[in-house]
């Protein structure tokens, strides 16, 4: 009886974590996507180009959790983060000073 117990017991211990396991694969499945969304809908803000329509509508419905993990100091070095603070705004993305995102902390 306990021997059943105890299977019991690892069996539904295996199946919560295999499920949080899956969780986040798909939560890193659907970040990944909206990136590469994001940075296809805005790419001409490289060459400070004003953004199209599909690039506000990005900016404005990308999840601020798929984008901040990846703004490692590399990529914000790349960045001037007023320029993208500005774009984010007049897009009308909300973005309040002293936000942090990654490594950059908006002015």
């Amino acid at each position: 009886m306990e021997e059943k117990r105890a299977l019991l017991k690892s069996l539904i211990l295996l199946m919560m974590i295999s499920t949080v396991t899956i969780e986040q694969a798909a939560a890193e499945t659907y970040c990944h996507a909206q990136r590469h969304a994001l940075i296809d809908a805005c790419k001409m803000l490289l060459l400070r180009l004003s953004p199209s329509v599909e690039c506000c509508r990005r900016i404005r419905w990308t999840p601020i959790w798929c984008v901040c993990p990846s703004v490692t100091p590399q990529r914000a070095a790349l960045i001037d983060v007023n320029y993208a603070v500005g774009v984010i705004r007049q897009c009308g993305r909300p973005i309040a000073r002293g936000t942090k995102c990654g490594s950059v902390t908006v002015p």
